[in-house]
């Protein structure tokens, strides 16, 4: 199986390694589930083993999971916290770029290069960033560093100019081409997002989970007051989980709204909930409870 979806991506880092001309930052950027994160494993699959990337990507089932093995690439995400029974995703601090930059300045075990990927970038504090920073400005020769995020806002101008920017897009439903019973669920609910129509191929509770937030985006729309009070305060245990659920009604409301423009207006009330949800201390409960009597 080839990697689905962003040929100009996959074209612009094929000639790069061709040319070995190699930059010292990445900033691959676009929707969720796109491949962004895959790819950005791949490519450092291919400059730190010396391999046809172009190889790689059409073994992707022989390659996946073996980037464990590779002892100069560095993965950092954000990890996920649960307290108070609220779960979440925490932000990247100061001290995992600290022992980044430490692992950075090592020679490479294995080939020329040692690489860092940065998942949900957005993810990183001011702190972090600005240590980040100190790096993109005095870059090692041997060390490639590769942030992955949707929300590339969040990222400071600084390290974004330091960067060679790497954009990808949703993946048109011809080009998700994948052998499944459930092939025409999953094209409509993974919305131009190969990694979520492989999830929902391997993992049927995935495509359940999708199917489950439509129905109850639709079943808000007709239940009294109380019963959305009491969604919201049931959502709202879980963010992460409020999030991605936040995330299928936008994806899904998206499509709907390029042919029923009244839409736009729920999908404004939507981002402003899940960004306030991401981004201040605000209540999750209170957040959903006025979302869910607005809709």
């Amino acid at each position: 199986m080839d990697f689905i979806g962003n040929k100009k991506a996959v074209t612009l880092l094929e000639k790069t390694i061709q040319s070995g001309k190699v930059s010292q930052a990445y900033l691959f950027s676009g929707p969720e589930a796109v491949g962004k994160f895959t790819l950005a494993k791949f490519f450092s699959r291919a400059i730190i083993s010396n391999q046809s990337f172009t190889s790689i990507l059409r073994n992707i089932k022989v390659n996946a999971g073996k980037d464990n093995f590779l002892l100069d690439l560095i993965v950092l995400s954000p990890d996920v916290e649960e307290k108070n029974g609220i779960i979440r995703e925490k932000d990247i601090p100061i001290e995992k770029i600290r022992n980044a930059q430490k692992e950075l300045t090592l020679y490479p075990y294995q080939g020329k290069y040692k690489v860092l990927i940065i998942n949900d970038a957005h993810k990183l504090t001011e702190q972090s960033q600005n240590a980040l920073l100190k790096t993109l400005e005095e870059p090692n020769s041997t060390s490639v560093i590769i942030l992955a995020t949707h929300e590339e806002a969040k990222i400071f101008p600084t390290i974004k100019s330091r960067c060679q920017k790497i954009n990808f897009n949703l993946v048109p439903d011809s080009e998700i081409n994948l052998e499944a019973s459930e092939m025409k669920d999953i094209s409509l609910y993974s919305l131009g997002r190969p990694g979520l129509a492989v999830n929902m191929i391997n993992k049927k509770e995935e495509l359940s989970f999708f199917k489950g937030a439509l129905d109850e985006l639709r079943e808000l729309s007709s239940a009294s007051v109380n019963q959305r009070l009491a969604k919201a305060e049931e959502i709202s245990k879980n963010k992460i989980e409020a999030i991605k659920k936040m995330n299928v009604w936008i994806w899904f409301l998206h499509k709907k709204s390029i042919t029923e423009p009244k839409f736009f207006s729920i999908l404004e009330k939507i981002h402003k909930c899940m960004d306030e949800i991401n981004n201040t201390n605000a209540s999750a409960r209170l957040l959903l409870e006025n979302l869910f009597l607005d809709l």
